[in-house]
Formats: C-alpha cells, structure tokens, sequence
C-alpha cells in the first residue's frame, strides 16, 4: 500500500486571491456562484461546488467552491488510520487485476488546495471569501478538454431541445450553440448527452412498444401484428388522418416499396405513396415488417384496404418484382391493375447480363436491342424485336433462356408499353416517387440506428411540409387560372379540376389531332 504524496500549495505558482475577491456583493446565491465560475474560465480554471448548504432557521446558507482538480478520485484511494492522523492511500490491485493486467481508473485529481466560501450574512446578500487563491497546478490551456465547463446552460438545453424536435444533426446543434455564445466550449459528447437525456425524459419511462400510444394520442390509424407464442410485436401499420382523406380522395395509383438502414431494430420499411390531382406525391402510409414475405405483405395491403373502407379501390399498383407483393396485391386486390417498374427491371438485367459478355461494346449493343424490347408499344413489334435479339445473342449461354423466363413470358402485360399503355397510370411506370420519398427520409433521419419514436417525429414533420405543399396547389389550382384555358369547353372546368388535368386533357386533344382516325398510331 502506498501512502499518497500529495503536491503542496507552492508559491511557484500565482495567487488569484484578487481576482476572485469581488467589490460586491450579490443578492443570491446563483448569480455569486456563475460570476465566480465566469471569472475562473477566464482564467482557464474550472469551478465546481465541493459543499453546499441551504441553511434552515437559525443557520445562514453557504456555499464552497473549489477546484475541479481538488481531492481524490474515491474509487483508487482509501483512508489508512483514525482521526487526525489518518492518511489517503491507493487501493491495492485485487487478483483479478493482476491477472488480467487491467490499470485502475485514471483520474485528473491532484489535491489542488484552491478554495472559496460563499456565505449569506443577515442582510441576505452573499459575500464571497477567498480561502485559499493558489493552485498546485497550471492553468489549461484548452478547457474544450473539461467536461464541466462544456455544461449546458437552461438556454443552451431549451435550443439543443427544440433543435432535437426538428430533427436537426447535433453537429449542426453544436454550431449553432457556438454561434450564439462564441465563448462556448461544449463538445459533440455533451449535444449526444443531452439529446438522450430529453429522450429519456420524453419517453417518460416507457419502451418502445409502449410510446406507440403516441399514434392513438395524435389520432393516426394504426395496425400491429404479435407473435403468437411471444407476444411481441413484429410489424406495425401506420398513417396519418390527412394522408387518409387524401387517400380517399385520389386512389387511382398507388406506389409501394421497402426501404432499408432506416432503424436500429434492422426491420424494412414499406413504404405507400399516392398522387394528388395536382401531381404531387402523398404519402398514404408507413409499414414496419418482419420480413418480406407473402403473408406480411398480404397484412400491410389488408390494413390499406381498411384505411379505404370501402372508398373506390386502387386501379393501379406499381411496384418492384417482389414476389410476395405481387402475389399479395393478387389477392387483396384482385381488381385492380399491377405494373412493374421498367426503371428497375432494366437496372437488374444490366446486373445480370452484364457478367454473361465478355466485351463492353457486345454489352452495350445488347442493352440497346433490350431497351427496345422494353418499350415496344404493339404485341407484333415485342415479338419481332425478341426474335431480332434472339438471332443476335442466341450465342451467349443463358442470356434468352433468362429474359424469356423470368421477364418476358411471364410479366410482359405487367411493364411493355404494348399492355400497360391500356392501363389509366397517369405516365406512373415507375417507382421513381416512392424512391424520392425514401431519399427524403433517409436525408432527414440522418443515421441508421433511429428508434421508433425519432422515426415517427420525423415522419410527423415531413408530413405536415407534405400537406401544406398540397393545399397550396389545390388554392393555386382554384384560383389561378391559364389564358390558354379561358376559352372553349376548358371554361366549364376551371375550379373543378386541377390545372395538371386541364394540361392531360389539352395534350390528348392535340394529339388526337395528330392521330387522327389511325389507330395503330394510338398509345
């Protein structure tokens, strides 16, 4: 055991006795501590209360201040000896720490003899005295490197608070709290800090699962599914009221697509997306899964079909080739119409075919020859660009085998222009929307590793930004009103429809004119 050689107060290092005598008194006990802690920052030490005490009836409140470096870290010394006589000592090592060669806590701790008292008198003024003004060690030169002095103020939470709740990237906090106070030395762990302390605090306690009475509390519809044998739940279907009258309103194509590295529980996110009369994109719905399979998708369309409750149903569905979904979409909605997105199965057949070719001049005639295929508007120009591709290619092992059998044969009707040109989708053959909803989500969640209740308020915020846009094209729509559309048939519409339908209807119009009676020019 070692007796600790504590450092004396010496005079080589100054006194700052007369700094921290004020010429004044101060009214209360709060404003003397932060004037006393202002002036140690200014002199690169920090302050921290040692002991304090609110008084009582026949005894005066005091306060002592004292260096962060004063005393000894208590878990590496014990007291050797009684009363007076007694010393600090280190703790010895234990068995395990020497065999597993672990050191003891470091600490920052050297006994620094610095010492202040704070003492209310009778007129209840605080009077402050210096006790001891020398340190028994150098000032810092960084204080970016003290935790205590990086402590946030009341205003400085209110704004790290408020920024949390608007879902702001604490780097972003961090600056702008250096922004406000050029003297502020708080670090990135002190922003994550408090984050998660007004996250525990919000929570109130409750898990997880739990905070899903936040849906009920801000009457969103939800759904969840348990695990039988558990009790657990596995997935959730949520969506909010104004997506759902939206949803109602304008069902005729609807979008869906997972995302995923949206949340800590590593679970995909389905996502559904609708479109307005405007041509702006709407969110109608958020689905947690526990994987995606043909019974998970089959719940999620079911809970859509809910939120519908029987309002006109969807006439088109456009999704990814997920086998699940589409055999799902099959039997929710066997009615309606379900597209495949082009954008998509030409990026899978470049990933497939493009190992299949030995030159990137054979690959890149291929892709031309497939594109074709993909964008023929008549059943005879799909079979006549097939049988082109086959006589070109038929030599690479494989390659007609897979477009034949996975694509063409079986899901033709479902992305050549031949077919789905019949189809009312509004120009919406791809997920290129459901995409961009996924982008700005991910760009506004910021990380990976978000819970339930941080993705739900960025959802929340993300929709409301959504609705507002919406409404202000509905007015615009109403009340603003194209020269081209005053005169003819278009003046009988105008503030019934919107100003995106009056253009669809002028184009066909000037395209049936083009036309003319020649059908096979149609589509």
């Amino acid at each position: 055991m070692y007796v600790l050689q504590v450092m004396p107060v010496s005079t080589l290092f100054p006194d700052y006795k007369d700094a921290f005598t004020p010429c004044r008194s101060f009214p209360s006990r709060e404003s003397a501590i932060s004037w006393l802690q202002m002036i140690g920052r200014e002199n690169k030490f920090v302050l921290v209360t040692k002991h304090s005490d609110a008084g009582g009836i026949k005894r005066r409140g005091r306060v002592k201040l004292a260096c962060e470096m004063s005393g000894i870290y208590r878990g590496m010394s014990q007291r050797v000896g009684k009363g007076k006589a007694a010393k600090i000592a280190l703790k010895p090592r234990t068995e395990e720490e020497e065999e597993t060669g672990r050191t003891q806590t470091g600490t920052k701790k050297c006994w620094c003899h610095f010492l202040i008292n704070i003492k209310e008198n009778v007129d209840s003024l605080w009077y402050v005295t210096v006790i001891c003004g020398r340190h028994n060690h150098d000032p810092a030169k960084n204080m970016d490197d003290h935790s205590f002095a990086g402590r946030l103020d009341k205003g400085e939470q209110v704004v790290v608070v408020q920024m949390t709740k608007g879902n702001v990237k604490p780097k972003d906090i961090l600056n702008t709290l250096k922004q406000i106070d050029v003297k502020n030395v708080s670090t990135m762990r002190t922003i994550y800090n408090a984050r998660q302390k007004f996250r525990i605090e919000d929570a109130g306690g409750r898990t997880q699962i739990q905070l899903l009475h936040i849906l009920e509390k801000n009457k969103w519809m939800s759904w969840h599914m348990k695990h039988l044998d558990t009790n657990v739940v596995t997935d959730l279907f949520w969506s909010h009221p104004d997506s759902i009258k939206l949803l109602r309103c304008f069902s005729s194509v609807i979008l869906m697509d997972c995302t995923y590295k949206t949340n800590r529980y590593r679970m995909p996110l389905l996502e559904i997306v609708g479109i307005t009369s405007t041509h702006l994109t709407f969110s109608v719905g958020f689905a947690f899964i526990s994987s995606e399979t043909y019974a998970n998708y089959v719940w999620a369309l079911e809970n859509l079909r809910s939120i519908l409750d029987g309002w006109s149903k969807p006439d088109v569905f456009v999704t990814d080739r997920e086998l699940g979904l589409i055999s799902g979409i099959e039997e929710v909605f066997p009615s309606s119409s379900h597209l495949l997105c082009s954008w998509h199965i030409n990026k899978v057949v470049l990933a497939k075919t493009k190992k299949m070719f030995g030159d990137n001049e054979g690959f890149t005639c291929f892709m031309d020859r497939w594109t074709s295929v993909l964008y023929a508007k008549s059943k005879a120009l799909l079979e006549l660009r097939m049988n082109d591709l086959r006589c070109e290619f038929g030599h690479v092992k494989g390659l007609t085998d897979y477009l034949d059998n996975t694509w063409v044969r079986i899901y033709k009707e479902k992305f050549v222009p031949a077919w789905t040109n019949r189809i009312m989708h509004f120009g919406e053959t791809t997920t290129q929307r459901v995409e961009s909803a996924h982008s700005t989500l991910k760009l506004h969640l910021g990380n990976s590793q978000t819970n339930f209740e941080t993705l739900w308020r960025v959802v929340d915020g993300l929709l409301r930004l959504q609705h507002n846009n919406i409404k202000a094209s509905f007015e615009l729509s109403m009340n603003v009103v194209q020269h081209e559309y005053f005169d003819g048939f278009y003046r009988r519409l105008l503030g019934y429809v919107s100003q995106r339908a009056l253009k669809l209807i002028r184009d066909e119009l000037e395209r049936g004119e083009d036309v003319g009676h020649d059908s096979t020019r149609c589509g």
